[in-house]
């Protein structure tokens, strides 16, 4: 069994966590940012938001949705 360890500190509020293509993906309502953590304990802001990022799953042709308090569509 593997032993647990940190992959990422300094979070300030993480909420939401789901686990997509090899990474962690979470909101973090405190720096009002999605972020993803790897095994490697890699970070990446994926979107930083004026609002809190509630929540964030995946549409069924791929595409990220994150819900938030704020009405936005933002398309790549």
């Amino acid at each position: 069994m593997d032993v647990p360890r940190i992959l990422l500190s300094g979070v300030v509020f993480g909420e939401s966590p789901r686990w997509h293509d090899g990474r962690l993906w979470f909101s973090d309502w405190g720096a009002r940012e999605v972020v993803t953590v790897d095994l490697a304990g890699r970070r990446e802001v994926v979107r930083r938001m004026s609002t809190f990022p509630f929540s964030l799953d995946w549409l069924p042709d791929g595409r990220l949705l994150i819900v938030s308090s704020e009405l936005q569509r933002q398309e790549p």
